[in-house]
């Protein structure tokens, strides 16, 4: 799905294009989230910010909205109340933050859990923020969990009842709200982390945890001097491989290291090193490339082996990973920037 000057357009996989709709029609409005691995099947999520005018002795109010549209034919499948007649505005807040869980049965936005089947959602009050995790959602109050609001644990709840199903009581840094330092498995069953575990000194590790459980199946420990620089972990997972950020290791003197931070290609399975690269930071993955940012360009490596197979000069950036594709916001395009999977 592409959006232009006039209208919304939804493309099949090979880029041809499947149905249009004006933009007007989404006045107010900000996407979430687009669901559906086909056009023929698409859904686009969608919220609006409503102003009711003042009516006498009723006084004016605002009504935040989430609606379901149909991605081929553009028509409404179903609209509901997140926010009804509030005396205050209320907007479009922070959509690039919402989250769906891995069997698209779930979103996660503002401080909603919202069922996408039918729209209705479960509010759990002011400061506390959702995020879908797999086919969980975690959930943390305030910017950092357990970094200066005094969060104990981070628990990851069951989305339809809120109830929790572990927690992770060693948390530190910024799990709970930054997109990229973690990824899941797409059957939502694993989660694949790099993460601080103490503070003194800067230690981390690279995790593969059950969303089951919580259970560690596997990780790589060390002390960094910088932290996280790189908040990229991305799944190759046909090949198998995930790749996450090493971190800079200080020396038993706490000597910065010479060289940039590495990203490391490890086995799914059991963190096994496959190849380690300096300077490159994961941008996207499938099956058949996992896409870099190094050197002021972009660069597609094999999963298995970190070889390069393609460059391009042209970009320079991530852009909004979206799947295979990148989303350039300034531009509005959508890009195919790795090879097909196998």
């Amino acid at each position: 799905m592409s959006v232009g000057k006039d209208a919304l357009i939804t493309h099949a996989a090979n880029g041809t294009e499947v149905a249009r709709s004006g933009v007007s029609a989404f006045s107010g409005g900000c996407i979430l989230a687009v669901t559906g691995s086909a056009a023929e099947s698409g859904v686009l999520i969608w919220a609006r910010s409503t102003e009711n005018p003042a009516a006498g002795v009723k006084p004016a109010s605002w009504t935040l909205s989430i609606t379901a549209t149909d991605a081929k034919t553009y028509k409404q499948r179903w609209s509901r109340p997140l926010v009804a007649e509030s005396p205050k505005p209320v907007g479009c807040v922070d959509p690039e933050k919402a989250t769906v869980t891995k069997n698209e049965q779930w979103l996660a936005y503002g401080q909603w859990v919202v069922n996408l089947a039918d729209g209705t959602s479960r509010a759990l009050g002011d400061g506390i923020v959702p995020r879908a995790v797999g086919n969980t959602v975690l959930v943390f109050d305030g910017v950092c969990a357990n970094c200066l609001n005094g969060m104990k644990s981070v628990p990851v709840t069951d989305p339809a009842s809120g109830r929790t199903l572990f927690s992770f009581p060693d948390m530190f840094g910024p799990l709970s709200d930054v997109p990229g330092d973690f990824a899941t498995s797409s059957d939502g069953s694993t989660l694949f982390i790099a993460r601080r575990v103490s503070g003194h000194p800067l230690g981390y590790a690279l995790q593969s945890r059950s969303l089951a459980t919580g259970a560690v199946n596997w990780e790589k420990r060390g002390t960094s001097y910088t932290g996280l620089v790189s908040q990229r972990v991305k799944l190759a997972e046909a090949a198998g491989v995930v790749a996450m950020p090493d971190l800079a290791a200080a020396d038993e003197t706490g000597r910065k290291p010479d060289e940039p931070q590495r990203t490391l290609g490890l086995a799914m399975a059991d963190g096994k090193q496959l190849w380690s690269l300096p300077g490159v930071d994961a941008c996207a993955a499938n099956g058949a490339g996992i896409e870099v940012k190094v050197n002021g360009q972009l660069a597609v490596l094999d999963p298995r082996t970190g070889h390069q197979i393609a460059y391009t000069p042209d970009r320079s950036d991530c852009g909004t990973s979206i799947g295979e594709y990148a989303y350039y916001r300034h531009e509005g395009a959508v890009i195919r920037i790795l090879p097909s999977s196998p």
